[in-house]
């Protein structure tokens, strides 16, 4: 989720450059409700890794005839569809080794280490077209934001007055503990008015369930059975969003929603994380403090042990998201 909204500062500097260019998004479908309300974007379409599937959606790339394609991040299995395009150029900032038969002169290579938006902002130099900012667009069509309240209002859940926490992680190592969760949502009920709301995708259910069997049944509510677009819509209507650095955390920069980011700094494997992973090269980008802050530390573990040289590797307490819940609020007084 997150690599593809990285798409969008980029996206928007060509339609503001070109205006009378049409936008073609080669997505997964399964992150289209991002896009829907995009105007910068002509068209959808829809990109499956399996071959088959591939050559059924071919037709529709075959449509129209393009200046240049721009591969902002794509698996290898997308090197099979490449030739068939029928385009003047084709331009990636991922090796070889990521996407077979694009040659060098095609890639775009950086002197050093840049954020994953900068790399898609890359390739407009190359082609031309000034950059306008990095901020992230994501359009809330008006279906799901009605859904959205109407959600709420079932839910007895007011707009601004609730924290939207994010219990899942699309890996197991970028889950945040249970227990943790559950110590964190008892604080906020016994400190503040807000209401809780719990999402994630589907690999936070069971995870969801047991959190909220342990809060006060009136103000929690969980909405991972919902579409993403209108979780989506919730996350706008948020005090503020908890989340690992996952996709709802692109969602909340993007939506200009306060976001407390967990960055996991080792996994179950004692595996250190590398920093080309981290929150410098995968976090907020110029998102201003008010509305961003980030926790860097090891998921597992008590207590804090580690120095100033290897802080990285303490543990994220529950005591450290609850100062940084804390800051937020205090922020609105």
């Amino acid at each position: 989720m997150g690599d593809t909204l990285w798409a969008t500062p980029a996206i928007r500097a060509i339609k503001k450059a070109l205006p009378q260019v049409d936008i073609d998004l080669i997505l997964q479908p399964q992150w289209s409700d991002l896009f829907f309300g995009n105007k910068n974007i002509r068209r959808l379409i829809s990109y499956h890794s399996q071959w088959y599937r591939q050559i059924i959606g071919l037709p529709k790339m075959l449509q129209s005839r393009y200046d240049h394609v721009l591969i902002f991040h794509a698996n290898r299995n997308i090197s099979r569809i490449l030739p068939w395009l029928r385009c003047k150029s084709i331009l990636s900032h991922q090796y070889p080794d990521s996407i077979p038969g694009i040659p060098n002169k095609q890639i775009v290579r950086f002197e050093k280490p840049v954020h994953g938006i900068l790399h898609r902002l890359g390739l407009l130099e190359k082609i031309q077209i000034p950059s306008n900012g990095t901020h992230m667009d994501l359009f809330l069509n008006d279906n799901d934001q009605a859904e959205a309240f109407l959600f709420l209002k079932k839910n007895h859940m007011t707009p601004k007055e609730f924290i939207y926490i994010n219990a899942g992680g699309s890996s197991p190592y970028k889950q945040w503990p249970v227990d943790k969760f559950i110590s964190l949502t008892k604080l906020i009920q016994q400190n503040t008015p807000l209401t809780i709301m719990l999402g994630g995708g589907p690999e936070a259910v069971d995870r969801v369930v047991s959190i909220e069997k342990q809060l006060d049944k009136q103000r929690v509510t969980r909405a991972t059975h919902l579409p993403l677009g209108i979780n989506c819509a919730l996350i706008a209507q948020a005090r503020m969003l908890i989340t690992p650095d996952s996709g709802p955390m692109h969602v909340g920069f993007a939506l200009k929603v306060p976001t407390i980011s967990l960055f996991w700094s080792i996994n179950s494997q004692n595996i250190i994380r590398n920093e080309l992973n981290g929150s410098k090269y995968c976090g907020p980008l110029e998102i201003d403090k008010s509305l961003s802050t980030v926790l860097y530390g090891n998921f597992k573990g008590e207590k804090k042990g580690y120095g100033p040289e290897h802080l990285h590797l303490n543990p994220i307490l529950v005591s450290d998201v609850w100062e940084k819940v804390l800051g937020f609020l205090n922020m609105r007084k």
